[in-house]
């Protein structure tokens, strides 16, 4: 038979085993060994058995393997090496409450501190939880890590197992022969009085085994009540035919224990069905909660939706007015640059407008001026011309002398002198004007043009 489950190399030493002797007082009669190449839980050599580490450091359990703990796996018909930690910590520390306090414990009263299902998901491994209200270990690690790699084996003998048969792993659906006789064992026991020793069995005839009838007379002697005798047996008919009867009601109190059993069975199976049945209404209701959930989570998650495609909107429509702000910005700047350029060049065209116009005005002047000049050079000559006639005339009259003309007139050239320099104009130029002052950037320089200066043709 193949592998179900693939596991981990073993990483035990010698010195973990031999610390199990000397930490763990496991006696030296167990022989513990270190699994070989190509032993697993499933596939270990035979006479042996496997266990974890973790088994003996942290769930308590002993050599020899005690009883009952077997007689549960047989039940549920799993090896030692199929339990996780949890469920042997609670097996273990419930069977040492129950020994405490001098209370038989099985599968059954198992059963009813923890669930025990199959795990149909991963065929092959149950489902342990402990019943609300009945935990009995506090502060347990929700899951071990790293415990299936201390994987060891033991020898099977009475310094192991003690006097009871190793659980055996079957198939699911195969009958165990160990739960059977476990379960008949206990009811058994509970069916007999206290005290009564287990009867003998003995080969006879065909090798068939039965009681000897001696010995079935005296157990039915001691289970009949202290006002029912036993009748006279005196023939050995007689006896043989009690014997028969004896053995008879012995198969009745045997069938009738197996009926019990399997009445156990169902009244268990039965509780599991209810717990099962609250645990599906539990889960059906968690579930609906769930589905309430996920709707108002679908309606939460719209309305972030709803409420993120908003604040992106808005997002965008920010940035597409902060982009259109940035650009008016920029436009209102070239437009400042452009208005100062054109006040500047405006600005430099009137005042070249003014120069011109001055110009003109000064060149008209200057031509009335040079007109004026000639018209009163003219006006002199004229008098100079009628004064020069007048002078001769009285010259020949005989009514002037020369030297009292030329004294008069040497006197009149003095005051002519005196009124010329009153009369003194300044010069005319344009450079020499007191005018409104127009820089050289604004005069030299408008629009590419230039204006001349006119100092010189002045």
């Amino acid at each position: 038979m193949c592998s179900s489950f693939t596991f981990p190399r073993p990483t035990t030493t010698t010195d973990d085993l031999e610390n199990l002797y000397k930490v763990y007082g496991i006696d030296r009669s167990v022989v513990l060994d270190l699994a070989g190449a190509h032993e697993t839980p499933e596939t270990v050599r035979e006479g042996y058995y496997g266990a974890y580490l973790s088994f003996f450091h942290s769930c308590g359990l002993i050599f020899p393997i005690p009883e009952p703990i077997l007689e549960v796996l047989a039940e549920l018909r799993l090896s030692l090496t199929q339990l996780l930690l949890n469920f042997l910590r609670h097996l273990v520390a419930f069977l040492v409450n129950a020994r405490e306090e001098g209370l038989a414990f099985g599968l059954s009263e198992f059963r009813q501190f923890v669930l025990v299902k199959r795990n149909n998901q991963n065929p092959g491994t149950f489902l342990v939880s402990p019943r609300p209200g009945r935990h009995v270990i506090e502060e347990i690690p929700y899951r071990d890590e790293k415990w299936r790699d201390q994987f060891f084996v033991f020898k099977m003998d009475r310094a192991s197992m003690g006097e009871t048969r190793p659980p055996v792993s079957l198939s699911p659906g195969s009958e165990d022969e160990t739960a059977a006789a476990s379960r008949k064992r206990r009811w058994s026991s509970e069916g007999v009085l206290p005290g009564l020793s287990r009867p003998r069995f003995v080969s006879e005839g065909d090798g068939s085994s039965f009681l000897a009838q001696g010995d079935i007379i005296s157990l039915a002697g001691r289970m009949r009540s202290a006002c029912c005798h036993l009748p006279s047996l005196a023939s050995l008919v007689e006896r043989e035919t009690y014997a028969k009867v004896v053995v008879a009601s012995s198969k009745v109190m045997e069938a009738f224990n197996e009926y019990v059993v399997t009445m156990e069975d169902h009244v268990v199976a039965s509780r599991n069905d209810k717990e099962i049945e609250s645990i599906g209404f539990e889960i059906k209701r968690l579930s609906e909660e769930l589905e309430t959930t996920k709707r108002e989570g679908k309606k939460d998650a719209e309305k972030i939706e709803a409420l993120t495609d908003d604040w992106r909107r808005v997002h965008l429509e920010n940035e597409a007015l902060t982009s259109q702000m940035v650009a008016q910005r920029a436009r209102i700047a070239v437009l400042e640059v452009e208005r100062d350029r054109d006040v500047r060049l405006a600005s430099r065209i009137a005042r070249r407008d003014i120069v011109e116009k001055y110009r003109e005005v000064l060149e008209s002047l200057k031509g009335r001026w040079a007109s004026k000049k000639k018209e009163v050079s003219a006006e002199i000559c004229l008098q100079e011309v009628a004064a020069n006639i007048d002078l001769l005339n009285e010259h020949k009259d005989g009514g002037l002398t020369v030297d009292a003309e030329l004294a008069r007139l040497k006197e009149m050239e003095g005051d002519c002198e005196g009124l010329v320099a009153l009369a003194a104009v300044q010069d005319w130029s344009i450079s020499e004007l007191d005018l409104p002052q127009v820089s050289d950037d604004s005069t030299n320089q408008v629009g590419g043009l230039s204006v001349p200066d006119d100092s010189g043709s002045s």
